[in-house]
């Protein structure tokens, strides 16, 4: 197997906002789109080490961990720690890892595009943060899990 490449994003996760438009048709991503995935991006730099981008196939696995609510009663904060009960609130999974993988772009991998295989989960946590785990496949290992 190939190198493997880890960060945790501390704070809630953010999704990938949609495009906006300007009345005169200009097209923007919004500010809060632009500055998590500024954030995802020195911190895929750091976790590269200077590596160049890979080139090949890429594993992901990206854990996304929501704060509980200081609103919920001990009983059901236990519940949520020990996933009993699962965040089903925006931001939606598959928003967050589109943010994620367009700021790995040029910078883990050379395109998004390399990700063959993804493992994805939403849990609740003490304190909000999302794993981050690529893993760089090479060649021979596709028969390995």
């Amino acid at each position: 197997m190939g190198h493997t490449v880890c960060f945790t994003i501390p704070g809630d996760p953010v999704g990938k906002g949609r495009a906006r438009s300007t009345a005169s048709g200009i097209h923007y991503t919004p500010e809060k789109t632009r500055n998590y995935e500024a954030f995802v991006r020195m911190l895929a730099r750091e976790a590269m080490s200077g590596r160049p981008p890979h080139q090949g196939m890429c594993w992901a696995t990206i854990i996304v961990n929501y704060s509980v609510p200081k609103s919920v009663n001990r009983k059901r904060r236990e519940s949520m720690l020990q996933n009993d009960e699962r965040p089903m609130k925006r931001p939606d999974i598959d928003n967050v890892v589109k943010a994620i993988f367009d700021a790995s772009n040029g910078i883990v991998f050379v395109d998004d595009c390399q990700v063959v295989k993804m493992v994805i989960g939403k849990y609740y946590a003490e304190v909000a943060h999302t794993f981050v785990r690529f893993e760089m496949v090479e060649q021979g290992d596709l028969g390995q899990c």
